[in-house]
C-alpha cells in the first residue's frame, strides 16, 4: 500500500500546484479543458494503482496477466496525455505578453513548468526498458518509503526531482521576487538556483545510468 500513498500525495502536490500557477494564464478556457483531462487522469491512474494494491499486485512494469497488461499500457497512454497537454499550456503561458505577476515570479514558474514536462519523459524511459532499475531488477532493496534502490541505478530519483520542480523553482521564484526589489537581481538568483537544481538532477540521472545507487546500502 506504500506506492498508492506515495501517488496520491504526489497527486496532491501537483494538482495543487497546477490550480495555483494555472490561475496566471490569460485563456482561462485552456485551464478549464486542461483542468478537467487532468482530473479524470489522475483519478484514472491512482485507481488502478489503488486497485493493484488491493489485488496483491504491482501497477507499473506488471505485464504477467491480460488485465495487468492492459491496465498498464491505459495508464501509459493517459500519462502521455496529459504530458502533452501540460507541455501546449505551458508553451500559451510563455508566449503570454502580459502577466498579472512579477516577471521574476514568472520566470521561475517558466522554468518549472519546461523542467517539469521535460522529465515527465522520464516516465516513458523507464516504460521502454520495462524497469525502472539498472543494473538489477525490481522489487530488491530499497530505501524506506521512497523505495528507491540502494543496489542498483534508479531513474526514479532523477523523474522525481526532476518532476517536482514544478514546486521547488516557482516557490523559490516567488520568495526572491518579493525578498529583492531589483528584479534583474532576481532573475539572477533565479537562474543560478534553476542552474543548480538541474546539475543535481542530471547528476542523478547520470548515476542511475552508471547503476549506482543515490545511497549505497549493501
Amino acid at each position: 500500500m506504500i506506492k498508492p500513498i506515495k501517488f496520491c500525495i504526489s497527486t496532491w502536490a501537483y494538482a495543487w500546484t497546477m490550480a495555483y500557477l494555472l490561475y496566471y494564464v490569460n485563456n482561462q478556457k485552456s485551464v478549464k479543458w486542461y483542468s478537467i483531462l487532468a482530473c479524470f487522469v489522475m483519478i484514472f491512474e491512482n485507481g488502478v494503482i489503488l486497485v493493484q494494491a488491493f489485488r496483491g499486485k504491482i501497477s507499473h512494469f506488471n505485464q504477467s496477466e491480460l488485465v495487468d497488461g492492459i491496465l498498464y499500457a491505459l495508464m501509459g497512454v493517459m500519462i502521455v496525455w496529459l504530458t502533452t497537454a501540460t507541455l501546449v499550456i505551458s508553451i500559451r503561458f510563455i508566449l503570454q505578453k502580459t502577466y498579472a505577476i512579477s516577471q521574476p515570479f514568472v520566470l521561475s514558474i517558466k522554468i518549472g513548468l519546461i523542467m517539469f514536462v521535460l522529465f515527465s519523459f522520464l516516465g516513458g524511459y523507464m516504460s521502454a526498458i520495462n524497469n525502472h532499475n539498472i543494473g538489477g531488477e525490481i522489487g530488491q532493496a530499497g530505501l524506506p518509503l521512497l523505495n528507491w534502490s540502494t543496489l542498483f541505478g534508479d531513474v526514479r530519483v532523477a523523474h522525481f526531482f526532476g518532476i517536482h520542480s514544478l514546486q521547488v523553482i516557482p516557490l523559490f521564484g516567488y520568495f526572491v521576487s518579493i525578498r529583492f526589489i531589483d528584479e534583474s537581481k532576481a532573475k539572477t538568483y533565479i537562474w543560478l538556483a534553476s542552474t543548480l537544481y538541474l546539475s543535481f538532477i542530471c547528476f542523478t540521472m547520470y548515476q542511475a545510468l552508471d547503476g549506482m545507487p543515490l545511497i549505497r546500502m549493501d
